[in-house]
């Protein structure tokens, strides 16, 4: 199986700090198990659960963590849309 590429990390989070990059490409992650990662660290699923993870997605979750408040809240698409409705 071949890893995620870098090219595939910054299409799926978009533009991250390069060592958290080289960290998540080195897991050898596929796709989907970067998208799962992803959605832990999002809050969409239970971060205690994720003590029951296999290693490589235990790292990826707290990889995801650390970085995506750097990019800013992430509200779920229908608050976002809410939100917006509101501030107009």
């Amino acid at each position: 199986m071949v890893g995620i590429t870098e090219a595939e990390v910054d299409a799926t989070i978009g533009p991250i700090d390069r060592i958290v990059m080289d960290e998540i490409v080195r897991t050898g992650a596929s796709r989907l198990e970067l998208r799962r990662a992803l959605a832990m660290a999002r809050g969409r699923a239970d971060l205690e659960a994720a003590s029951a993870l296999p290693a490589r997605m235990q790292r990826l979750v707290d990889l995801l963590a650390v970085t995506l408040p750097e990019q800013g809240p992430a509200l779920p698409r229908d608050r976002a849309e809410k939100n917006i409705g509101r501030a107009a």
